[in-house]
């Protein structure tokens, strides 16, 4: 079972809260995608087991763990449409009526408690979020609720007023690099520092972004905005090369067209931006920042942020909103 790396903080306060019979009943883990919070929670399960079991019964539960099938243990998040293979953005309402199941039933190992892990809790529609809340209103004896969330604001202010919050920052460059070094086969540091600025410090976005090959799209990017041209023969074709990702591939190149955004308008503002000389990538930014406008920039991130949520929430035209973005 991987461990986690970094996070001590929470790690400690969860389990001295837990085994001294203190830790509320409902907490939001809340951080940037890919930050590593699902791992973080499935280290915590890990960790307390390891408190309550002697070695021959850990193993067997951190097996069960592991293969997600521990009986104790219930995890929930969008699920995937079986007629066109993507992720679903929402999180229904028939998904949270599972849980009750889970609650009623008699688990082989009454003597531990229940954990119901709910990721991307951000994407719950309406219907599901009250139905949720019935539940975190009227906790059932030592049963503990996770919420993972990318957006802490996307939840229910009532859901939010329930539950314990703990934040996850973006990790520190050494944190970043050992865990980078440990899962990808990487040993340049300008290339481990241009991952982290990509990633603003993301370790599943960093991997996503490497294995994906999306580190291939930041030339051609940078490219456009130096051209500055509006509906060129060249952001059409790429337009319509993006638009074929499903929606979490999409959602991370757009995570990552956001962190370009951010680095120019840091570049352009000065502000905060660790420029480093021997980094061809800085280098590409800062000339990039002296071709565009701040108006631009601005237009582009905000067109981002306002929009970003309805195109996946209504399903609508990727190819269509990459082309509109590079008019702003």
């Amino acid at each position: 079972m991987m461990k986690v790396i970094g996070f001590d903080n929470q790690k400690k306060f969860l389990i001295k809260n837990y085994l001294n019979n203190k830790l509320p009943h409902s907490i939001i883990l809340s951080g940037d995608k890919g930050i590593g919070k699902k791992t973080f929670i499935i280290d915590f399960f890990g960790s307390i087991f390891n408190e309550l079991f002697d070695n021959n019964n850990l193993k067997q539960h951190l097996n069960l763990i592991k293969n997600n099938t521990h009986p104790n243990i219930k995890y929930i998040s969008n699920l995937v449409d079986k007629k066109t293979n993507k992720t679903k953005s929402q999180i229904t309402i028939d998904q949270i009526r599972q849980l009750n199941s889970f609650l009623n039933e008699t688990s082989v190992y009454e003597n531990i408690s229940k954990f119901l892990i709910i990721d991307n809790a951000d994407s719950l529609n309406v219907s599901a979020s009250n139905s949720l809340l019935k539940n975190l209103e009227e906790p059932k004896k030592n049963t503990y609720f996770f919420l993972i969330v990318h957006k802490l604001s996307y939840l229910l202010p009532t859901i939010r007023s329930r539950c314990l919050k703990l934040r996850f920052n973006k990790h520190d460059f050494n944190t970043f690099k050992l865990i980078i070094t440990k899962q990808l086969n990487i040993v340049n540091e300008n290339e481990i520092l241009f991952l982290y600025d990509l990633s603003n410090g993301s370790p599943g976005i960093a991997i996503n972004i490497y294995d994906e090959e999306l580190v291939g799209f930041y030339d051609q990017i940078l490219f456009f905005f130096h051209q500055n041209k509006i509906y060129h023969a060249d952001q059409i074709n790429f337009s319509k090369k993006i638009s074929l990702y499903d929606d979490e591939k999409f959602k991370i190149f757009l995570f990552v067209l956001k962190n370009i955004l951010i680095n120019i308008i840091k570049i352009k503002v000065n502000i905060n931006f660790n420029y480093n000389t021997n980094n061809k990538y800085d280098k590409k930014l800062t000339n990039i920042s002296s071709y565009i406008s701040k108006n631009s920039l601005f237009n582009k991130f905000e067109y981002l942020i306002k929009n970003e949520n309805d195109l996946f929430t209504y399903n609508l035209d990727k190819n269509l909103f990459m082309l509109n973005f590079f008019s702003k």
